[in-house]
């Protein structure tokens, strides 16, 4: 057979340098020897490389069990598939031809590199190109447990790991060698105990001299010596945890450069191994910085008691792959028991409420079981502690980054992970009660015990259940505490103490955790000076677009705590470090951060702008998510305190946000609204059935943006329902009855242009009454509306006095309803044709109660209004004196302004006060509530209130002050009614 080609320069041997031939191969010169064989560099005639042949040694061949264990060495390795694991290229079992065939890797030994850097260290050099440190030796060492856990998981055991059988070759490649003594492990974890035993576990020493007394299979355990699990020598069994205890030895060298232990041989280990004393890696090498974890790591592996290592590699490899990826090293910091009062500053029972700024009555809320630990502790953050709920257990919470008392705004500020039992499946995430994940996945189940793992690494929260990752989180802001704590519903389950670990990072540490570190600390010169430095010298990297980003919240931090003059420079200055975003791929920072800016400044206006723009500017960026993620807060945030930011917020959500509606805290607090505000009685509920998730968003955003008086934002609705083909009536006449209560009349005729008319004649400068059809039932009301603005109230009586007083729809009620205010407003409710519409309609059996109600209510006003004392009380007498005095319609009101003609202000003060107190009052009682309070200004609910509960304040109060004789003042209030009723297009 010829000699294939070789294309590699340098594989091909000249024939001097040949020494001999085995089989197909040219034996070139001998490497190395062992125990059982001898290795050659050879040159594959076959394939024209240079190869590793490794033969067994001629003295043996007629030793069958040498044999036997020189052929399974191969087969073994030539089964096991992992890049550091020595591959098999051929094997050869002929009579007196013992053989196999591998790569040949050019480089050196682990052994070799370890001596050299101890050599290099007591000479006081510098190991060349780092080759001997921690950082080049661990990555080595890495690859090495890669590979025994490979093999591992493949049931085999190597029970001879030491660093000569580690080669590193010249351009990184790391191969275990010298598979010999690698044994088979039983499904239990340890090895095989067969016949075969006798041939690699123990041997009889044979009487007499013995040619073979060099190997390590005569009367001895086999494996070497400085990395001989003590539990081994003492005649145990190989298992994988006696592997770990090897792969400890080599760790510890790599650390210290030192064995850990002097053992001369087994017999001498045999004998001393009780008075080994393992030292501190750190103190052994302090010149050497060893990490505090690998040393933990190493001293893990090195445990007398087997319990007490690592169980399976994979978990060393876990903790390995941690401290290379940059994740924090722990160091226990406390312990915290539930039950010592001494480790707690704060201890009581709580009440929880949320969504106080959009309810009348605290619905959503909880008393719950607060603990917060009295000793504080430095980010990075971790928890451990083993959790049993019981049968009728809720869940547990855990709070992080709690900060001190006097800066705690809520009892409970900071984030609380609450962690649910299966009665609920409700595992959430909150940051100062907002929120911000929520996962129906996470559980704990009752009568069960979970050890719990809570990690908080810069904005970055972990959860394990039983060592397995549930989620993780990233926070978009940072927030400074550093107390954790506990919270719970019940005192059903039990708890370990919390095991608090702090963290150091270690040689992966990102840039931004120093200046994070000053920040935390308050030093805000030396974080903003950081931060500028990382801005400038990585400006195309997350990290610098990051680090100016958290320049400008440290301008912002430091604020709080300025005097007004410094604010407004630390103001300008932030604004200038979030200017730098601008056209970044950070670019949707630079919105969020000037919105944190006019957040600062109290300006919900300007800081409303800015997410939109960011939203409308950048839909589809990568960063976005996080921005939308920061609104979601701010909405719950706001629903505590803001009745108006919550609506804005809200109405934000629903406009562009609207894959968020669905998520349970976005509906709850949806739903919570909706409960508790006004219904009103120009607004149509759309039945459940039809309520898709578009019309939904759509429907209530009208509500919202008439709440605000936002007519151009109910325009850009009207675009919207342009899109929609199907079951969009409810919403148009929704939102053109919302334009005009908000007095937008130009408004409300462009919506009728562009959702009723055809486009070719939707001209909104010459739309009028007549060009809207009124053959439609829905359409028709609304042009009657139209025409009463345009042309006056009695230019629609008799289009009204023709509707069927029998089957009045929705539409029909609305309009008559806004008639009859409008008339009450112009005072022409007197005049006799509106008075028959009053007449027809009044006693229609077939319509809703709230519509016969109001009409009645619309009927005693008017009475009021025109000095008919007589005959409004004979119309009041008809409701039962508890329909007067609650206040659950205008009925109340309107009795009120009667007591006073008739019996008094003393008797109508005794009656006003029985309203009660509450913080955002129905729009029919704000009289009554002014009047309780009319010897002190209220200016704040009048900061508060929305435009149309000014509108119906200023209503009753013109109309109480003609009861009671002030002309002068119910004058002011009707001019306050027109004014309000105005909207300046």
């Amino acid at each position: 057979m010829g000699t294939a080609v070789t294309l590699v320069a340098g594989h091909l041997p000249q024939d001097d340098q040949v020494q001999f031939a085995i089989g197909l191969y040219k034996i070139l010169h001998k490497i190395g020897q062992g125990g059982m064989g001898e290795v050659f560099l050879a040159y594959d005639t076959t394939c024209g490389r240079r190869i590793a042949l490794k033969r067994i040694r001629s003295d043996l061949l007629s030793h069958q069990q040498m044999h036997r264990r020189f052929l399974k060495e191969a087969r073994i390795t030539s089964q096991l598939t992992h890049p550091a694991i020595i591959p098999i290229y051929s094997i050869h079992d002929e009579e007196n031809l013992v053989y196999y065939t591998m790569p040949y890797v050019e480089g050196k030994t682990l052994k070799q590199i370890l001596r050299s850097a101890r050599t290099f260290e007591k000479e006081g050099i510098k190991p060349e190109n780092h080759e001997g440190s921690i950082t080049s030796l661990i990555r080595i060492f890495l690859s090495v447990c890669q590979a025994v856990g490979y093999a591992h998981s493949k049931g085999v055991l190597h029970r001879d790991l030491k660093p000569e059988n580690v080669i590193v070759g010249k351009y990184g490649e790391v191969l275990i060698l010298d598979w010999g003594l690698a044994k088979l492990i039983h499904k239990d974890g340890h090895q095989e105990k067969k016949k075969e035993d006798s041939e690699n576990e123990f041997l009889s020493e044979p009487k007499g001299h013995h040619p073979f007394h060099a190997l390590t299979n005569l009367g001895k355990v086999v494996g070497t010596v400085p990395y001989m699990a003590p539990e081994r020598a003492m005649g145990g069994i190989a298992t994988t945890l006696t592997d770990i205890y090897s792969l400890g030895i080599i760790l510890y060298q790599i650390l210290t450069l030192r064995y850990p232990f002097f053992r001369k041989n087994l017999k001498e280990f045999r004998q001393t191994m009780h008075n080994e004393v393992l030292l501190d890696p750190s103190t052994v090498a302090p010149h050497r910085d060893v990490p505090r974890v690998l040393a933990q790591m190493a001293m893990k592996c090195l445990t007398v008691d087997t319990t007490q290592r690592y169980q399976h590699v994979d978990q060393f490899l876990h903790d390995l792959e941690s401290y290379i990826e940059g994740r924090a090293e722990w160091f226990m910091a406390a312990e915290l028991a539930i039950d010592r009062k001494t480790d707690w500053e704060f201890q009581e029972n709580v009440l929880i409420a949320e969504h106080m700024a959009i309810t009348r009555s605290m619905d959503v809320s909880d008393w719950v079981s607060l603990m917060i630990s009295k000793a504080s502790f430095d980010e990075p953050i971790k928890i451990e502690v083993d959790i049993k709920l019981g049968e009728n257990g809720h869940g547990l919470g855990f709070l992080l980054s709690v900060p001190e008392s006097a800066e705690r705004v809520q009892i409970n500020d900071g984030y609380t992970l609450w962690l649910s039992s299966d009665l609920h499946n409700t595992t959430k995430l909150l940051r100062s009660t907002v929120e911000v994940f929520h996962s129906s996945d996470v559980i704990l189940k009752r009568n069960e015990w979970y050890h719990v793992k809570i990690e908080k690494i810069d904005r970055h929260i972990h959860l394990y259940l039983n060592g397995q990752l549930q989620f993780s989180y990233l926070g978009l802001l940072p927030v400074v505490g550093t107390h954790i704590g506990l919270l719970s519903r019940d005192a059903d389950f039990k708890l370990t103490p919390l095991k608090v670990f702090v963290g150091g990072q270690n040689i992966m540490v990102k840039c931004l955790a120093v200046p994070d570190a000053f920040l935390a600390h308050k030093d805000y010169v030396t974080a903003l000076s950081e931060y500028r430095r990382i801005g400038s010298s990585f400006p195309g990297r997350a990290e610098g677009r990051e680090a100016m980003f958290r320049a400008g919240i440290t301008l912002l931090e430091q604020a709080k705590t300025a005097g007004k003059e410094d604010q407004e420079i630390l103001f300008e200055h932030a604004f200038e470090e979030f200017q730098k975003l601008h056209g970044t791929p950070g670019a949707p920072f630079e919105y969020l951060g000037k919105a944190l800016i006019y957040q600062s400044l109290n300006d919900p206006n300007e800081e409303l702008k800015c997410y939109e723009l960011a939203l409308r500017r950048y839909p589809g960026h990568p960063l976005i998510e996080m921005l939308k993620e920061h609104i979601l807060y701010r909405m719950h945030e706001s629903s505590r305190s803001d009745r108006d930011l919550t609506y804005c917020y809200i109405l934000l959500v629903t406009r562009h946000l609207t894959e968020k509606t669905t998520s349970p805290p976005v509906k709850k607090l949806l739903n919570s609204l909706e409960r508790h505000w006004e219904l009103l009685y120009f607004i149509e509920d759309m039945p459940k059935t039809a309520l898709d998730g578009s019309l939904r968003n759509l429907n209530f955003s009208i509500q919202l943006a008439f709440w605000l008086a936002k007519p151009l934002t109910l325009l850009e609705i009207a675009t919207s329902l342009q899109k929609i083909e199907d079951n969009t009536d409810i919403c148009k006449g929704n939102l053109f009855f919302s334009l005009i209560e908000l007095g937008a009349l130009n408004e409300a005729e462009t919506v009728i242009a562009d959702l009723y008319l055809e486009s070719s004649s939707a001209d909104t400068c010459t739309i009028t009454s007549e060009s809207i059809s009124s053959s439609t039932t829905m359409q028709e009301p609304l042009r009657i509306v139209l025409q009463a603005n345009r042309q006056g109230l009695s230019s629609v009586v008799e289009s009204i006095m023709g509707w069927d007083n029998n089957s009045l729809n929705f539409a029909q009620e609305r309009a008559i309803l806004y008639l009859m205010e409008k008339a009450l407003d112009e005072n022409e409710l007197q005049n006799l044709q509106l008075q028959s519409i009053v007449e027809r309609f009044s006693e229609v059996i077939l319509s809703s109660s709230t519509f016969l109600i109001q009409m009645h209510c619309y009927k005693i006003w008017a009475a009021l209004q025109n000095n008919n004392w007589n005959e409004a009380g004979e119309m009041l007498r008809k409701h039962s004196l508890e329909e007067l005095t609650q206040e659950m319609s205008l009925l109340h009101f309107l009795y009120g302004c009667w007591l006073y003609v008739a019996e008094g202000a003393e008797i109508a003060s005794i009656h006003f006060s029985g309203v009660l107190e509450t913080t955002y009052p129905r729009s029919w009682t704000l009289f009554s509530h002014f009047y309780n309070r009319k010897n002190r200004e209220d200016k704040e609910w009048h900061l508060q209130a929305f435009q149309w509960e000014k509108r119906q304040f200023y209503r009753q109060a013109s109309l109480f002050y003609h009861c009671a004789g002030n002309e002068e003042e119910a004058k002011l209030y009707k001019e306050l009614v027109k004014q309000a009723a105005c909207f300046e297009s």
